[in-house]
């Protein structure tokens, strides 16, 4: 299948975070929508509370990456509340309103796309904080119609930098959960009993670096977030186990997403040692397990570490077969937003 790139002009400024036929929430700055057909206008659904200070300086662009005065999730749970995080913070939308989750130890981040919904219908996501003294860290679970998390598993002080994500794989109904980011923090863990008990698939240098996983019947993919190894994108077949190399790409795969039998992975503009090319890319897994790049974007002139690396975003829940959007960050065509889809 042949796969096109289009600019979509009515969608600049707004992230597409969740989308399903006849149903998307978007997200500009700390605003939610929805939309039907994701065509103007849209309906303004919510706002998650933020510092008036913030609100008021992210009026600029350039304020608004420093600031990181984004929402990086919105999730659809089964009571049909909105499960949101937004900069630090942690929170639900129900009835229109935003609600703040008690239960959070620390504000903290969470990765894009990077929270799971069991099959329960719970939502586990792991705490991305700097962390350079190794402190604990915690993955945390939130279960639908309440009003608070728990603390599902903490990870020993020593042991990890943090937490890239949490991701289920709907196949066996199992967990998975991505740490780093020094070689022996690098670890892919499954869990079957919601963190009771872990199992290492995989770990110990910079090959098991990883932020986001796909799964499919016969297999996982994902791709490397190395600093200081060449990148590339693995399958690990389920039955043999066995790891193999689908090649190598030019920089650190963030976010990836799963359309049809179609796999995209998004790498990231962050000059680090191991890049290749500073820009954002977009690479194609076919249905024959070919890879290749489908789009690029060049880093713009920006600070990484003050006004974040070049990255590509995906919704956090594409439940599309025929198309998928993505909204550009820290690259040339900030803020643009882009469809994928069958020519």
């Amino acid at each position: 299948m042949e796969w096109k790139i289009e600019e979509i002009p009515e969608l600049k400024g707004f992230t597409v975070e969740y989308a399903a036929p006849g149903e998307y929430y978007l997200s500009r700055l700390n605003e939610i929508f929805h939309s039907e057909t994701l065509k103007q206008p849209f309906t303004r659904f919510a706002t998650v509370d933020a510092p008036f200070w913030k609100s008021l300086i992210s009026g600029s662009r350039l304020a608004q990456r420093l600031l990181r005065f984004q929402v990086t999730n919105v999730i659809k749970l089964t009571n049909g509340d909105l499960f949101v995080t937004f900069d630090k913070t942690v929170g639900i939308v129900r009835n229109g309103k935003y609600l703040s989750l008690k239960g959070l130890v620390r504000p903290c981040r969470v990765m894009r796309s990077a929270c799971a919904v069991d099959e329960f219908g719970n939502v586990y996501f792991g705490e991305y904080l700097a962390n350079d003294e190794r402190g604990e860290m915690r993955v945390y679970k939130y279960t639908p119609g309440g009003d608070s998390l728990e603390t599902a598993y903490v990870f020993p002080a020593g042991s990890i930098k943090h937490i890239h994500g949490i991701y289920l794989d709907d196949f066996t109904k199992s967990l998975f959960c991505l740490t780093g980011d020094d070689e022996a923090e690098c670890r892919f863990l499954q869990t079957f009993d919601g963190f009771k008990t872990l199992e290492a698939i995989g770990e110990g240098d910079e090959t098991w670096r990883a932020v986001s996983v796909l799964f499919t019947q016969e297999a996982l993919f994902y791709g490397m977030d190395a600093e200081f190894r060449k990148n590339h994108i693995f399958r690990i077949d389920r039955v043999s186990e066995k790891r193999v190399s689908l090649g190598e790409v030019n920089g650190t795969v963030f976010f990836s997403k799963k359309l049809g039998k179609d796999l995209f992975f998004a790498t990231t503009a962050e000059n680090a040692p191991s890049q290749t090319e500073n820009v954002a890319a977009i690479w194609n897994i076919n249905s024959d397990g070919n890879l290749k790049e489908i789009a690029k974007f060049p880093k713009d002139r920006w600070h990484p570490t003050y006004f974040q690396f070049g990255t590509i975003h995906f919704p956090a829940v594409n439940l599309i077969e025929n198309e998928l959007y993505f909204h550009l960050v820290g690259v040339e065509g900030d803020n643009l937003c882009f469809k994928i889809f069958a020519e």
